[in-house]
């Protein structure tokens, strides 16, 4: 996990996961270089080894490789049937 990569591979090598991404730079509003210093589907268990590794880096981004949100219609049919 000390290569650099590219967000196209991360979401390739890490589908569907939370990442931490160490010397990293961002190119653009979703483009972004770094090296994976953790990974893991599940957002509790990915937190708490974040947490450890903090004292590690001083700087730190955490980014997910999957869909935020499953139907993004959703979100848009409630607020069309809240609006007044």
């Amino acid at each position: 996990m000390d290569q650099k990569m590219n967000w196209e591979v991360m979401v390739k090598t890490y589908p569907d996961e939370w990442i931490a991404l160490a010397n990293y730079e961002e190119k653009g509003a979703v483009e972004i270089i770094g090296t994976v210093i953790a990974h893991n589907p599940n957002k509790k268990t990915f937190h708490e080894k974040v947490r450890e590794l903090m004292p590690q880096y001083r700087d730190v981004a955490v980014r997910y490789t999957g869909q935020l949100i499953k139907n993004p219609e959703i979100p848009l049919l409630w607020q069309i049937t809240h609006t007044d």
